[in-house]
């Protein structure tokens, strides 16, 4: 069985640590945060003490933005200096797509293979990573993925493979851009019903009476706020670098300008979590 690395061990990271160790991998991690170095420890992971060290035949690498991934794979003491032609590197964090050409380029002039990626999970990460009930959205050549989708469809259960190490990234940024042009729109339609005099719970209840499920499911995600289902206004502004794309922020934002409060609204209904399915790996384009 393959050697893998991680270096990153936070609100993804750290799920993904128990997740890759419950399958049984031998596991290297590396966080900047000695406290959750040792928290993976306890669960079978060996620590490292630089992403460096934490290099194995397969490294994935979940962080923040592409400063923290340049800084851990290019920077002093980073990945690069221990990659050998041979290994892969996986990047699942909120990179950008330049970032990803960039780092393709750097691995690929020593013969490592760069697997650009991202996570996409429906509900909170520290519930649905352990259980194996998320996607993996990964990028590169067929040949080059082949050797690397076996691990990550043992960690996730869906697997789907785009031409391009990039295209993750693109298309990650793509759907935050629906979720922001949504809510936009959403704010401005309760902003408008308020200034008419007509209250936006009673636009939702009309909503959910005749039958429109999509826009009732739009509203009312906007309406809800300070819930622990994911969607966290500081993960997108990681992703996108805008500070209003998310319900939560929108939906407050609203509550301040109206003073209308919204928190009755909706239903107190718990994050879904996706039903179990077997293990796929899905391939699109050439």
């Amino acid at each position: 069985m393959q050697s893998v690395g991680l270096i990153g061990l936070g609100n993804a990271g750290r799920p993904m640590a128990e997740r890759i160790l419950s399958k049984g991998y031998a596991l290297t991690v590396f966080d900047i945060d000695n406290a959750k170095v040792q928290t993976a420890v306890e669960r079978g992971a060996l620590a490292a003490n630089s992403a460096e060290a934490a290099v194995g035949e397969i490294t994935i690498i979940l962080l923040p933005s592409s400063v923290e991934v340049r800084q851990a794979i290019l920077g002093e003491g980073g990945a690069l200096g221990n990659l050998k032609a041979g290994m892969t590197l996986v990047d699942l964090s909120g990179t950008d797509p330049d970032c990803a050409r960039e780092l393709q380029e750097r691995l690929g002039e020593r013969q490592v293979t760069f697997i650009g990626g991202t996570i996409h999970a429906s509900g909170a990460p520290a519930v649905v990573i352990p259980q194996g009930r998320f996607s993996i959205v990964v990028g590169g050549e067929k040949v080059k993925l082949a050797p690397t989708v076996g691990l990550l469809n043992d960690v996730a259960d869906t697997v789907i493979c785009l031409p391009e190490p990039w295209m993750p990234k693109a298309f990650k940024i793509a759907i935050i851009l629906y979720a922001t042009i949504n809510n936009i729109i959403t704010a401005e339609i309760c902003s408008w019903l308020t200034a008419q005099g007509a209250d936006p719970k009673l636009f939702l209840q009309l909503l959910r009476t005749t039958g429109s499920d999509a826009s009732s499911a739009r509203l009312e995600e906007f309406m809800k706020r300070n819930n622990n289902n994911g969607g966290a206004l500081s993960n997108s502004y990681k992703d996108f670098r805008q500070a209003l794309d998310r319900p939560a922020a929108m939906a407050e934002l609203y509550q301040i300008i109206t003073g209308t409060d919204l928190s009755q609204a909706t239903l107190n209904t718990e994050g879904r979590i996706p039903a179990s399915r077997e293990p796929r790996v899905v391939y699109l384009g050439d």
